[in-house]
């Protein structure tokens, strides 16, 4: 069995989440709230796909914030075709100008961002380090047991996973990012036959435009294995408890909270 890298957020987020939605395959209660939040993803992350060729014929600073807001009104046309399954019960229409608003204010911090690492290294170098060799690049490991697509995989003296994520912003590191980004390494180094281990990858937080580091140390990786693991004995029968997590506010705010109870 070899389980989807995602579902390390998913299981991190709540086991039983997982079990209602992938053993029992009940979808959550719609609202607007979760609609919102999936067109807010897939605008984010297009447009973070969309970044490094949009700059590619930058000479300074100065033009930046208009061609990423140019570009963001090709996003908001396009995302309807690209995600037509992830959106397709969505009246995206009613919720394009209020998420168009969160994210102009998110591009002047990219602006802000790019602006001062194009003069402190130079567009050439700027260009180079936001770049990746690929964009949702799939790869598999029957031997790992797991399955994905990496949003990006930078390519220096390694290969470096990039995990994209458009939703709240923690302090540090989500724990089910991070589990999500080691998996992400560990694979890699399967596909590639890697003789040294990849040390790190990022998650790129869209709303913040940062690149937070995910160290791929030995716990880290015991805990993907164990993660996945467990993962395989809910999708197996095992049910979990009820609020494993004991965090109500993850409870306020799933979308499977009256179903939780029932079964």
């Amino acid at each position: 069995m070899k389980i989807h890298v995602s579902s390390l957020n998913e299981y991190s987020f709540c086991p039983r989440c997982l079990y209602i939605s992938h053993v029992l395959k009940i979808d959550p209660e719609p609202s607007r709230e979760r609609s919102r939040g999936l067109v807010g993803h897939a605008v984010r992350k297009e447009l973070s796909l969309r970044q490094a060729k949009l700059l590619e014929d930058i000479r300074d600073t100065d033009g930046i914030e208009i061609l990423l807001l140019k570009e963001l009104n090709s996003v908001l046309w396009d995302i309807p075709h690209i995600y037509k399954k992830m959106l397709q019960d969505i009246e995206i229409e009613d919720l394009i100008p209020e998420i168009r608003n969160e994210v102009v204010r998110e591009i002047k911090t990219m602006n802000e961002r790019l602006g001062i690492m194009i003069r402190e290294i130079g567009i050439h170098d700027t260009l180079k380090r936001i770049t990746p060799w690929r964009v949702e690049y799939s790869l598999e490991s029957n031997r790992l047991g797991f399955s994905g697509r990496i949003d990006k995989v930078m390519k220096e003296d390694t290969y470096i996973p990039i995990e994209i994520k458009t939703g709240g912003v923690p302090e540090s590191v989500w724990e089910g990012d991070r589990l999500q980004t080691c998996a992400y390494a560990m694979l890699l180094e399967e596909e590639f036959r890697l003789k040294k281990p990849i040390p790190f990858g990022y998650v790129e937080y869209t709303r913040v435009h940062e690149r937070r580091p995910v160290m791929t140390t030995e716990q880290v990786r015991r805990r993907v294995i164990n993660a996945r693991d467990s993962i395989i004995g809910i999708l197996d029968g095992k049910i979990p408890d009820i609020c494993p997590h004991g965090s109500g506010r993850k409870c306020d705010a799933c979308g499977y909270r009256e179903k939780c109870y029932e079964i």
